[in-house]
C-alpha cells in the first residue's frame, strides 16, 4: 500500500506538469489569435478612416448652397463664386421675401381644382423673371422662373429652369441642361425680364447642392452618402474604442505571461 501511494505521489507532479504544458500552448494559441484578429481589426480601421477622412474632404465643398443677393431691374448684375469638385448641374432657386401666410399670387402657385376627385394641381404661372448665367467659359445660359415651389416662415421659393426644361418636358438629368464646370466657376448674372410687380425687388440667388435627401445628381452618389457623416463618425468611434480595450487587455496578458517566465520584468508603464 506504501508503494502505491509512493508512486500516486510521484506520479501527480507529473501529471500538473504535463497540463500546465497544454494549459500553455493553448494560451500562446489563443494569444497568437488575438494578436491576428486585432492586425487585421486595426488594418481595416485604418482603411476606413482614410475613405472618412477623404470622403469628409470632398464633401464639405459640396454641402453648401450658395446665396447671391440682386435687384430685380433690367440690366442688374451679381456675381458668385462656386466650387464644385466635378461636374455638376446648375440646380437654381430663386428666394422671395415671407412671411408665408402673405398672399403673392405673382409668384404663382399650384392651387388645387375642387371637385376633383383627384385632386390634380392646376398650374398658375407667377409673373416672368428671366435671369442669364454666365461663368465666362462655356455657360451662357437664360434661366426662368417656374411658379412657386415651396414656401418657409420667411420666404417663397420660385425654381429657375431652362427655357428647354420650364414646360417640365425635359427632366432635370437630361442635356442640354447646363452644368457648372469642375472646380472654381465665376459666376455673372444679370436680369434680362421680370413682371411689373416683382421690378425693383431684392431677391436672393441660391445655387443648390448637388447633392441632398430628397434629390442627387446622377454621379454624386458616394459624396451624397456623407449627408450622414455623424452616424459614420460614431460608429468608428465605437470601433476606435471597442478595439482599443481589446489592445490593451492583449498586452496585459501578454505581460503577465511574461512576468510567470521572467519574474523580474514588470509591465511597461
Amino acid at each position: 500500500m506504501r508503494e502505491r501511494a509512493s508512486i500516486a505521489s510521484n506520479r501527480l507532479p507529473e501529471i500538473g506538469y504535463c497540463l500546465t504544458l497544454t494549459n500553455s500552448g493553448q494560451h500562446k494559441m489563443s494569444l497568437k489569435f488575438c494578436k491576428i484578429l486585432l492586425g487585421i481589426g486595426w488594418a481595416l480601421w485604418s482603411v476606413a478612416m482614410a475613405w472618412f477622412a477623404v470622403g469628409m474632404l470632398r464633401y464639405l465643398p459640396s454641402a453648401d448652397a450658395t446665396l447671391t443677393p440682386i435687384t430685380l431691374v433690367p440690366g442688374k448684375t451679381a456675381h458668385a463664386e462656386v466650387y464644385r469638385i466635378r461636374e455638376a448641374p446648375l440646380w437654381m432657386e430663386a428666394r422671395f421675401g415671407g412671411p408665408m401666410d402673405r398672399e403673392r399670387p405673382e409668384l404663382g402657385e399650384y392651387p388645387t381644382r375642387v371637385g376633383r376627385l383627384d385632386s390634380a394641381p392646376s398650374v398658375v404661372n407667377g409673373e416672368s423673371v428671366r435671369i442669364r448665367v454666365r461663368d465666362g467659359r462655356e455657360l451662357d445660359v437664360v434661366m426662368v422662373a417656374a411658379q412657386r415651389s415651396s414656401a418657409s416662415s420667411t420666404h417663397f421659393y420660385r425654381k429657375l429652369w431652362p427655357k428647354s426644361h420650364i414646360d417640365g418636358a425635359l427632366s432635370e438629368s437630361e442635356p442640354p441642361f447646363p452644368k457648372l464646370a469642375k472646380g472654381a466657376s465665376s459666376l455673372t448674372f444679370t436680369v434680362e425680364e421680370v413682371g411689373p410687380t416683382l421690378q425693383g425687388e431684392q431677391i436672393e440667388l441660391e445655387i443648390s447642392v448637388p447633392i441632398g435627401l430628397k434629390r442627387t445628381a446622377p454621379g454624386w452618389g458616394d459624396v451624397a452618402t456623407f449627408i450622414f457623416w455623424p452616424f459614420i463618425a460614431a460608429i468608428l468611434s465605437a470601433w476606435t474604442m471597442v478595439w482599443g480595450g481589446l489592445t490593451w487587455w492583449y498586452r496585459r496578458r501578454v505581460w503577465r505571461r511574461r512576468s510567470m517566465h521572467f519574474p523580474h520584468s514588470s509591465p511597461k508603464q
